[in-house]
């Protein structure tokens, strides 16, 4: 099957999230809004476009040209994806890659430990 085609079949099952199309439409070389995962749930649904398309997993470094937030967590990326399975650590791990990054980001609003809101676009 065709990468498109594992996507297309990845993007009907409805485990999708903004995160993980980011990934989809940046790696088919494609537009995306930026977005990132902040937590094991974002990940997870990233994790699984790349398992529902192999054929993106060794286009991950490319993320890295997405925004910071993506650049931090690329190079994580393995030893995040080792701690599924335990929500509050990879939610963790994420956190602690995207933290600094959101605290000297003018549109990121802390609203609590680990609630945040964006307003404005997510800048490069």
């Amino acid at each position: 099957m065709s990468i498109e085609a594992n996507v297309l079949k990845w993007a009907l099952t409805g485990h999708t999230g903004a995160s993980s199309k980011c990934m989809a439409a940046h790696l088919t070389g494609n537009e995306c809004d930026g977005s990132y995962p902040h937590d094991a749930g974002d990940f997870g649904r990233c994790a699984g476009l790349l398992d529902a398309a192999p054929e993106l997993r060794p286009l991950l470094p490319k993320m890295a040209e997405v925004n910071r937030y993506w650049a931090a967590l690329v190079p994580l990326w393995d030893s995040i994806e080792a701690l599924s399975g335990d929500y509050r650590k990879q939610t963790d791990a994420i956190s602690k890659a995207i933290r600094p990054i959101e605290d000297k980001d003018s549109g990121v609003v802390r609203l609590g430990k680990g609630a945040t809101i964006r307003f404005g676009a997510i800048k490069p």
